[in-house]
């Protein structure tokens, strides 16, 4: 948006500048997270003579600033040095590394980030949760006003449908989170159900973590290592604990056998798990081999009622949901589309509230002088008619040109020239304008 030679309003500069996971390597980004103390800090000083507002979102894939400069020196440029310098990276990281979006292109990046569109992993759900969290830590230290405030909660609506009227969060992106919609899709009520856990990594305990939040309450957990099956289970909220030498005794006991257990290959083969489908006479049971290389042999799968899947098949599953979020892009495009359109109906609104009453101060002003040499001319009553024609009169001359500046236009610079040039044929007081 770009300033008048008039000295009406200006209009309000948005700039949004950041590293994000399209613009900079991992080792890059993760030296520009920045704590919440950190980032108070940083808001502080920038809301100190720098910007008027200001808000910054850092997670691990991205550190996005949002500011409207109160300076016109203050550009996107700046704004980039002033973050590389609080990082004391002038020599690793370089302009280049940063995108740079001003106005309704600020405001749509800003849409499509909240709404996870713009993330490394379309429809991720913790990304709104961290753009709230960087709301409210500018909120706390004064940094959000008027365009912020209404950025930030215009952007959690947009989200908020994108969420309720698309497909775009729906369906498993992680092996672990596939392995347990399955064992839902199967089982339809994991309560009731005896889920055993093979290994207590970051595979195990994700896995664990999806099954607890779909209800499963009865997880056992064994490991090549005692005490981290004990972390894990006491981490979970169980005591269900197996030593690794005896779990096999007890397999017929499980529904759900999940093992993920890296370089050790295979931990349960065909003939195992055949004597404990004997014992459990037939009951269906489903294992989901997370290893790699896979712990479970895979000609387990063509023993009756036993599901056996592995990481290629639940790959799979993963695939074909990612895929059809990104065939829901189009319906989350338009939302965020609209959403900008309606901030910028908003944005305008306030550019034109200035003009629009220095419109009606002007005729009310000369309706009241005229009025005035009236006064002692006519009777009351013929008095309060003419002040009814004069209103009537000045509502009809200022309907015209109102429902234009209130129009959208085409551009910043256009919408400014409207502004100037109305304020020039009414000659209205520019000193009103800041009002």
């Amino acid at each position: 948006m770009h300033s008048s030679i008039h000295s009406q309003p200006e209009a309000t500069q948005l700039i949004a500048v950041g590293i994000t996971h399209k613009t900079a390597s991992l080792d890059i980004r993760e030296r520009f997270a920045f704590s919440e103390a950190e980032t108070k800090a940083l808001l502080a000083e920038l809301c100190d003579g720098i910007a008027s507002e200001a808000m910054l979102v850092s997670t691990c894939n991205r550190t996005e600033l949002y500011a409207v400069p109160k300076l016109p020196e203050v550009t996107a440029d700046y704004l980039i040095d002033f973050l590389i310098s609080r990082r004391a990276m002038t020599k690793e990281v370089h302009r280049e590394h940063f995108f740079r979006t001003f106005a309704c292109g600020a405001v749509k990046h800003f849409f499509a980030v909240a709404s996870a569109a713009d993330s490394m992993i379309l429809g991720e759900a913790q990304i709104l949760g961290q753009v709230k969290d960087a709301y409210r830590l500018a909120a706390e230290v004064g940094a959000t006003k008027t365009t912020l405030n209404r950025l930030a909660h215009d952007a959690f609506n947009v989200a908020k449908r994108v969420k309720t009227e698309t497909k775009f969060s729906e369906g498993a992106i992680s092996v672990s989170y596939a392995a347990v919609e399955l064992a839902k899709k199967i089982f339809s009520d994991l309560s009731e159900k005896n889920v055993l856990l093979i290994g207590a990594g970051e595979t195990a305990e994700l896995a664990a973590k999806h099954l607890i939040e779909k209800k499963a309450r009865r997880i056992s957990i064994t490991n090549r290592t005692l005490a981290k099956a004990e972390a894990l289970a006491s981490e979970l909220g169980t005591s269900n604990v197996l030593t690794f030498d005896y779990f096999k005794e007890r397999l017929h006991e499980f529904d759900i056998v999940i093992s993920a257990v890296g370089t050790i290959g295979e931990l349960l083969s065909a003939s195992e798990i055949e004597r404990a489908m004997q014992k459990r006479k037939r009951a269906t049971t489903l294992l989901l081999d997370l290893g790699v290389p896979r712990n479970i042999d895979k000609s387990a799968a063509s023993l009756y009622n036993v599901f056996l899947k592995d990481i290629d098949d639940l790959q799979v599953i993963v695939q074909k949901n990612l895929d059809a979020r990104r065939a829901e892009l189009p319906k989350v495009e338009r939302i965020i589309i609209e959403g900008v359109v309606e901030f910028e109906r908003w944005l305008s609104s306030l550019q034109v509230a200035p003009t629009i009453r220095s419109l009606q101060e002007k005729f009310n002003a000369i309706k009241a002088m005229e009025l005035a040499r009236l006064k002692n001319k006519v009777s009351d009553a013929e008095y309060k008619l003419l002040e009814q024609l004069a209103d009537r009169l000045i509502g009809k001359l200022l309907h015209f040109p109102i429902k234009s500046l209130k129009s959208p236009a085409p551009t910043d610079d256009s919408l400014e020239g409207k502004i100037a040039l109305l304020r020039d044929l009414f000659d209205l007081d520019e000193s009103a304008a800041a009002k």
